[in-house]
């Protein structure tokens, strides 16, 4: 392994454990308040989460990307950044509190009035944290962001909790929020032990701004296409139809939110190292795709094949609506990990640009999708965003092969090996937990999941492809949670 590959697999492992343990708290989170709370309160939030979500989008709209990406950033610069950060999320949540009589009106809830400006102040702490972040992941001072963040996190829940308990209903979720933003701010400054200067002309400000606004126009295009079906569910049907959507969607993305997402982190640093040593950025992200997607995508296809005993046990008997979302979902799940790769293709190659026009290409066949779906069915628009990740894929590999000069057949069967082996491994776990159904429940499906498991171990390793993968995975193990400073 090179020096970059080290230092970037020590990181990852140490962002993987900490994912590891947030991951626990979400699920957690899930579980615990969703037989505390009512699907109506969760429906009640989502309808207003489409719109926080937007201004989260606007308060950093490609800022922190570009923080992370450069690979020399000095403090006058990550000063200016930061101080365009939290003008944008200050300016976001002004907007949110304007726009609050219009969603209102929108979802006919008078209860939205308070819900939807207290939410907004969430979007300015988040703000403010958002360059310490950056720094901390520049500094690779990996166990200090993510004890922040799995602090903040658990923070959060308990409060949650409590207010849960105590009968605040939805507030409960809304006090979770900012207790995670507020505790999250907190800890990361201490951590970094940095602050901005004041903002100053120059120092490259408009070459940073053309590439924050070039990232933060992709990730507007990607917004519309994944808050566009909780609209839609809300403004047709009703809150609990909506709470039982968002559920699914939220079981389904829980994974890649929570362990691929932050990696981001790490990877982008890593691939400059790489870079710097003369290797490519294939070199390390074919080896992430197929490292991550083993069990990502081994995840989705169990999960699915076992939701009808699975879901219920983890929410409760109200959640029964959940199950065929989830199952839909899942679907489209398995190829979301692969995109999720090729967006760091696009950053670590500094194609904000690109990466918009390709954002312009998939996410209006995705948001098409969507809205003919909504005036046939919930299960059809979870159809719709799911056909929509698969034509995402292939269309991405294209677009880099043609603008990055990436090798993308490599990804492609990389890819095209993991997605065949989970499908033979979904058939035998939901057939052999058909045939055991004179069997308890969990213990029929937990058989179905070692017949799935098996199976889609066993086609993996059929290919040199994934017996090399495989050995690559064991090699990187032990360096990403060897002890040193990551």
């Amino acid at each position: 392994m090179t020096d970059a590959m080290i230092r970037g697999a020590r990181g990852g492992g140490v962002a993987l454990a900490g994912q590891a343990g947030k991951l626990l708290v979400q699920f957690s989170s899930i579980v615990l308040l969703s037989r505390l709370l009512s699907p109506e309160d969760f429906g009640l939030i989502a309808m207003v989460t489409a719109f926080v979500a937007l201004g989260e989008l606007i308060r950093d709209f490609g800022t922190s990307v570009v923080g992370l990406q450069r690979q020399n950033l000095s403090h006058q610069q990550a000063s200016n950044l930061f101080w365009l950060s939290l003008g944008l999320g200050s300016s976001a949540a002004l907007l949110l509190v304007a726009a609050t009589p219009l969603v209102a009106l929108l979802y006919d809830e008078p209860r939205l009035f308070a819900v939807m400006p207290a939410l907004a102040v969430g979007v300015i702490l988040n703000a403010a944290a958002s360059q310490l972040q950056v720094q901390l992941a520049r500094a690779q001072r990996i166990p200090r962001l993510v004890a922040a963040d799995l602090t903040a996190q658990a923070t959060g829940l308990g409060i949650a909790i409590v207010g849960a308990v105590i009968g605040w209903d939805y507030w409960a979720l809304v006090a979770q929020v900012l207790t995670v933003a507020l505790v999250g701010l907190a800890l990361r400054w201490v951590a970094a032990r940095w602050a901005p200067s004041r903002p100053r002309g120059g120092n490259d400000n408009r070459a940073m701004i053309g590439d924050s606004f070039a990232f933060g126009l992709a990730q507007f295009l990607t917004y519309i296409s994944q808050n566009l079906d909780t609209v839609s569910i809300g403004a047709r049907w009703d809150a609990a139809s909506l709470g039982g959507y968002t559920r699914a969607f939220q079981l389904l993305t829980a994974p890649l939110n929570s362990i691929i997402g932050p990696l981001t982190q790490v990877v982008i640093p890593t691939v400059n190292h790489a870079r710097d040593e003369g290797r490519s950025a294939d070199s390390v992200l074919v080896r992430l795709q197929f490292v991550l997607g083993l069990p990502v995508v081994w995840l989705y296809a169990m999960t699915a094949a076992v939701a009808d005993w699975l879901i219920p046990l983890a929410l409760g008997p109200d959640w029964d609506a959940a199950i065929p979302i989830f199952q839909i979902l899942a679907v489209g799940g398995v190829v979301w990990t692969f995109s999720r790769v090729s967006y760091w293709g696009f950053i670590a190659a500094n194609l904000g640009r690109q990466l918009v026009y390709y954002n312009l290409v998939t996410k209006t066949i995705a948001s098409l999708l969507i809205l003919g779906a909504s005036f046939i069915s919930i299960e059809a628009i979870a159809w719709a965003v799911t056909i929509g990740l698969i034509i995402s894929w292939p269309i991405n590999l294209i677009w880099l092969a043609k603008t990055a000069q990436q090798d993308s057949w490599r990804y492609w069967w990389n890819g095209v090996l993991l997605v065949v082996a989970a499908g033979f491994g979904f058939i035998a776990a939901s057939v052999l937990s058909g045939l055991l159904s004179d069997w308890p429940d969990g213990l029929a499906s937990l058989s179905g999941v070692a017949a799935g498991t098996i199976t889609y171990l066993g086609i993996v390793v059929i290919p040199r492809t994934g017996r090399n993968g495989l050995r690559s995975a064991v090699r990187m193990l032990p360096t990403m949670f060897r002890r040193g400073r990551a």
